[in-house]
């Protein structure tokens, strides 16, 4: 499910109705946003209790300030309405990927 946030209330509350939630910062100028958004897409298809939105840090300069975003890419991932790991730029997939099946086998077992 892709949602893009506009609004920083909306983000607030989406972090914290869900138990994980993955925010990925992207914006147009940014050629290797695409590539590494298809990348972070594919890896959560195997993940159905993760939530995945997206937010046009260049677009929503006041949301991107809020959480610290003064570049882009960055991938922040939140646990339980906390901002448990921050990625950016070299985004490790694999990293990524091993943080998300840890956290949700050890909230929601195997999937």
């Amino acid at each position: 499910m892709l949602i893009e946030i506009k609004k920083s209330d909306e983000i607030d509350n989406l972090i914290n109705e869900n138990i994980i939630t993955v925010i990925y910062f992207t914006g147009t100028s940014c050629g290797a946003c695409e590539v590494i958004k298809k990348k972070i897409k594919e890896i959560l298809k195997e993940y159905s209790n993760v939530n995945y939105y997206e937010v046009d840090g260049e677009k929503n300069v006041d949301i991107a300030a809020k959480y610290g975003v003064f570049s882009l890419p960055i991938l922040l991932l939140f646990i339980e309405g906390k901002e448990t790991i921050r990625i950016g730029r070299n985004i490790d997939f694999l990293e990524f990927e091993r943080s998300v099946e840890r956290y949700n086998s050890l909230l929601f077992g195997k999937e």
